[in-house]
């Protein structure tokens, strides 16, 4: 199994094993206070299975890290892809996935990394950087995000 490609968006899909992308493709977050809770993003996997690993359960990790040590947000699943009817034998079956997160939590600025596993194994790396909006300062580290009108604002820009 290989990682064919890994990214960040906004929003995605997966629809008749087609990979459906909005906003993709970015690395860094801007907050004005720490800690900070991101909305939503989505990490946005295509996995190639080759002929021979087909019909076989393979273990899929995604988790947040920062410095090599978990930083709270984890989704893990099964990979079982059968052969598709005409498909040459030999030829390996790409596996798109959109895993989609709700309310990341970020307590300090830094890099993180979504790692990907696959049976245990490291296969990739989605880097993110989280840091402080511009003119913001490292006092507002610890303040809580601001409140509007109509409820708190969403600290974070893309």
């Amino acid at each position: 199994m290989k990682l064919q490609s890994a990214m960040l968006a906004d929003a995605a899909r997966v629809a008749e094993n087609k990979l459906y992308v909005f906003g993709g493709q970015w690395d860094r977050l801007y907050t004005n206070a720490f800690p900070a809770s991101h909305a939503a993003l989505t990490v946005v996997l295509v996995i190639e299975v080759s002929y021979h690993e087909a019909l076989t359960d393979h273990h899929l990790r995604v988790a947040l890290m920062r410095d090599g040590e978990a930083a709270g947000a984890e989704a893990r699943g099964l990979i079982n892809v059968g052969h598709a009817p005409g498909t040459t034998p030999g030829a390996p079956s790409y596996v798109p996935i959109a895993l989609p997160f709700e309310g990341v939590v970020f307590n300090i600025a830094g890099r993180y990394e979504w790692v990907v596993t696959l049976n245990d194994e490291p296969v990739g790396a989605i880097p993110l950087e989280v840091t402080l909006a511009p003119g913001g300062s490292m006092e507002d580290e610890h303040r809580t995000p601001s409140m509007g009108d109509d409820g708190p604002i969403d600290p974070f820009t893309t």
